[in-house]
């Protein structure tokens, strides 16, 4: 059987160990597992949600926070063996953190297994009158560094929180370690253009999306 490239062993690891723990802490937030995990839950996201839309090198306890949090963790292909985080341990910051921005507040599940962030996105513009939405999500498409696009990103994200709509993080997480890929960028934002388009058509609890290939 041929063993799996370095390149898809941390992309899958990073998938489970985003999936799991943010499906954890939102059952704990929203007290469906007794009130002292909620509290627990809320303590460790009001202290993720600090840190939303920064560089993980800002604050030298982001990476500690972030593998203390996974659970499961990622494995060893995809954590970090010098001065700078690996691809996958900056994409599962950045991923927790403006997860927990969006479970702020939150009266329902901001996790929404197979539904894209684009798909959510393209659903609160159909849902919205604003006219500065979808000028928003192409500014975040067009973006030319990283950081911009987190600053669009936690934008919207703001914005899905305000109106209940959730996405699945597992794949966001994922998509965010693709951005930060030169050969891999341009199908990612592909994909979310058309998703957008497409989540518009999309009733609110409608979970289809295209594949995230």
């Amino acid at each position: 059987m041929t063993q799996p490239t370095i390149d898809v062993a941390e992309r899958d690891t990073l998938f489970n160990a985003i999936g799991t723990t943010v499906a954890r802490l939102q059952s704990q937030f929203l007290g469906d597992q007794g009130d002292l995990l909620k509290t627990q839950a809320r303590g460790e996201l009001a202290e993720l949600r600090r840190r939303a839309g920064q560089p993980i090198d800002r604050d030298p306890l982001s990476l500690e926070k972030t593998l203390l949090v996974l659970s499961p963790t990622l494995n060893e292909n995809s954590l970090g063996r010098g001065d700078a985080p690996s691809p996958s341990e900056e994409a599962a910051f950045h991923a927790l953190t403006l997860f927990a921005l969006h479970m702020q507040s939150a009266t329902r599940p901001m996790h929404v297994p197979k539904q894209s962030f684009a798909a959510a996105c393209g659903r609160l513009y159909a849902l919205s009158d604003s006219a500065s939405l979808k000028p928003r999500f192409d500014a975040l498409l067009l973006a030319r560094s990283s950081r911009a696009r987190l600053s669009h990103m936690r934008s919207m994200i703001t914005l899905l929180r305000g109106s209940q709509l959730g996405f699945d993080y597992a794949r966001f997480a994922s998509d965010l370690r693709a951005l930060d890929s030169a050969d891999k960028r341009s199908g990612v934002l592909l994909r979310w253009g058309r998703d957008f388009a497409m989540g518009r058509f999309h009733t609110a609890d409608d979970t289809s999306t295209s594949d995230n290939n």
